[in-house]
């Protein structure tokens, strides 16, 4: 189980909020609008109403316990760029934020952000699978109920054919694409392809199955 900080609780940070509880993991919400934080009060591991810009209150929460940050409040840009700054001086381990265009963006990878989300609809399940998958490196929504992940080779494929994997078989995943060590792809590879250690596997198919993926490999 992990634990995260949402700043900010508008459409994306409770969306994203939501998702990581249902994934098993804990969150604690942070917002300044009251209205949110009694709606969503029983939902969230833990909720407070706070200015998020407030030194004095992020230092409260001991950032360095939890292992990620989110700065989900984009509207506005002094708010997201000083929270940030903030974040980063208390040495905050890893900390994505939403931004709102290009700008933004580039403002908040110069501040020494590790990830920034431009959400042109509600994305935050995926970003919720992304922040604890131990595996995947990213993951793709094509549909509702299906996605494509890029994922590190599971130790139990390493040295076995796709052709030898059972749950592939089982499971009717698509395996798109692998890529050595070397940045070498095969794309569509056939059943005598051979997993290797090292190698970025690309895999499509059904939301729960790739979730069974994900934990038991």
């Amino acid at each position: 189980m992990k634990s995260f900080i949402i700043l900010g609780l508008g459409r994306f940070g409770i969306s994203l909020a939501r998702t990581l509880i249902e994934l098993g993991h804990e969150v604690l919400g942070a917002d300044i609008d009251g209205t949110l934080v009694k709606r969503y009060a029983d939902e969230l591991t833990h909720i407070v109403e706070a200015d998020i810009t407030s030194e004095e209150f992020l230092s409260s929460l001991d950032v360095a316990k939890f292992d990620g940050v989110v700065v989900a409040v984009s509207s506005n840009l002094q708010v997201s760029i000083m929270t940030t700054l903030m974040l980063k001086d208390m040495e905050t381990e890893y900390i994505l934020a939403k931004a709102q265009n290009d700008f933004h963006t580039r403002l908040l990878y110069r501040i020494g952000v590790n990830a920034v989300i431009l959400p042109e609809k509600d994305m935050g399940v995926k970003v919720a699978h992304n922040l604890v998958a131990d595996k995947f490196l990213d993951m793709i929504e094509i549909s509702q109920d299906h996605s494509i992940v890029n994922m590190h080779s599971p130790e139990n494929w390493i040295g076995k054919s796709l052709g030898d994997l059972a749950i592939i078989k089982r499971k009717g995943l698509n395996v798109l694409a692998v890529r050595n060590t070397e940045d070498e792809t095969v794309v569509l590879p056939d059943e005598k392809t051979v997993i290797s250690e090292g190698d970025i596997v690309t895999v499509m198919g059904e939301n729960g199955d790739l979730k069974k993926l994900e934990s038991k490999g």
